[in-house]
């Protein structure tokens, strides 16, 4: 249950003589609840919350503010600090803190009550242990003890070390596709090989473009060098099937299927990803994610295939932050890693996990969504065990084709 500090906040414009300091040290998801109101209208309140090792703060608070005379709230997230005030700023605020610290203040002039804000404690997650992994050790090698329905989830790796958030070799994933707009150079998202025709994503990648024609890029790696790769190849989708149940606004069951107008030729360098044939307990696993998206937010995406390593974590802590994430019956991973990240134009790409039954790479994940790229915040991606009826199902009435599990 996510843990709530509420504050009803009456303050000046100035520091006052009637200013109070509340020193607040919250648990992990502990709940409280705090009511201030000023009889004579003016007044400045602030708050230093302080939380567990590894834990965070969510904040989000309803601003009034006719003018930044009247109404004034500042907010200290533990790196910068943030004013919002004025009649453009009317509205709801949301804010997390960057560590287990957070400072806010509320000053009002001629008001008796001032913003509402609530303040969730997060359960601890940045401090969890995080290690660079040889992935020269992932999907190569022998040991398995089942074998796939059909041959998919390799590598092609050479014997040196490669660490997480590093450039991955040259076919290296041949799984990992490029979705984009026909006749435009610039990945759209990311997306996987599934069958000889049908890639996986998401759906906030194809939904605002179904009136679009839209291409898959197999066996690529820089995509500023399309000559360089003997087994890059385009390929048309002629349609994208979103899941039912899609909402655009929270990006809940966001997941979607390409079917190509052509068969995917199946080699070692271009293949599909396996499948999970069972719903299975990741939470502290670490998988992989990758793709060509941006190598920091707003800033240039990356030409060549990218890889980094997360671990998953707690969903309640993705439902502390987005209010959206379901937890009764979830459909959602979340996953984070310090300093490391899924970013734009990684979206619809695949989250794979080393299966130790097959010593091969199951797709576990589609990134979804988060906030800034890098950051202290975690992310949410689509749960694929979770929607394995709907995949199959979709296949089975386009062109049918044996899925590797």
């Amino acid at each position: 249950m996510t843990v709530w500090v509420i504050l009803l906040i009456t303050c000046a414009v100035a520091t006052f003589s009637n200013a109070a300091v509340h020193n607040l040290v919250l648990k992990a998801r502990e709940e409280k609840r705090m009511n201030h109101k000023s009889e004579e209208g003016t007044a400045e309140t602030t708050w230093n919350l302080e939380t567990c090792e590894g834990c965070k703060f969510v904040l989000s608070c309803y601003l009034y503010s006719k003018s930044c005379d009247d109404h004034l709230l500042t907010i200290f997230d533990g790196n910068s600090t943030f004013t919002h005030c004025g009649p453009r700023m009317i509205g709801s605020v949301w804010k997390n803190s960057i560590y287990n610290k957070m400072r806010v203040t509320i000053m009002t002039k001629g008001m008796t009550q001032g913003s509402m804000c609530h303040v969730a404690a997060t359960k601890p997650y940045t401090n969890i242990q995080y290690e660079e992994i040889d992935s020269s050790e992932f999907g190569l090698g022998t040991g398995a003890k089942r074998q796939t329905s059909c041959k998919c989830g390799w590598a092609n790796k050479s014997p040196g070390r490669i660490v997480g958030g590093k450039e991955a070799l040259p076919n290296e994933y041949p799984f990992a596709v490029i979705l984009k707009i026909k006749h435009d150079n610039l990945p759209l998202c990311g997306a996987s090989i599934i069958t000889p025709y049908h890639v996986l994503t998401a759906s906030h990648c194809t939904y605002p473009f179904q009136t679009m024609a839209l291409s898959v890029v197999v066996g690529e790696h820089d995509y500023n060098r399309p000559n360089e790769n003997p087994f890059t190849k385009e390929i048309d989708v002629e349609k994208t099937i979103e899941h039912p149940k899609y909402e655009d606004r929270n990006l809940e069951y966001d997941i979607a299927i390409g079917l190509l107008k052509e068969k995917i030729i199946f080699n070692e360098a271009v293949g599909p990803v396996c499948l999970p044939n069972a719903r299975t307990n990741l939470l502290g696993e670490y998988i992989k994610v990758m793709g060509w998206g941006r190598l920091i937010s707003k800033g240039p995406s990356s030409t060549v295939l990218r890889k980094v390593h997360l671990r998953v974590i707690d969903l309640d802590i993705c439902r502390s932050m987005y209010s959206y994430v379901e937890t009764k019956n979830p459909y959602q991973i979340c996953t984070w890693a310090p300093n490391r990240d899924s970013c734009q134009g990684d979206s619809g790409g695949p989250l794979v996990w080393r299966d130790p039954e097959t010593n091969r790479f199951t797709q576990v994940a589609v990134v979804s969504f988060g906030r800034v790229c890098g950051s202290t915040d975690p992310a949410v991606n689509s749960d694929v065990s979770y929607f394995m009826d709907w995949i199959k199902k979709v296949i089975a009435e386009t062109v049918p084709h044996e899925v590797c599990v």
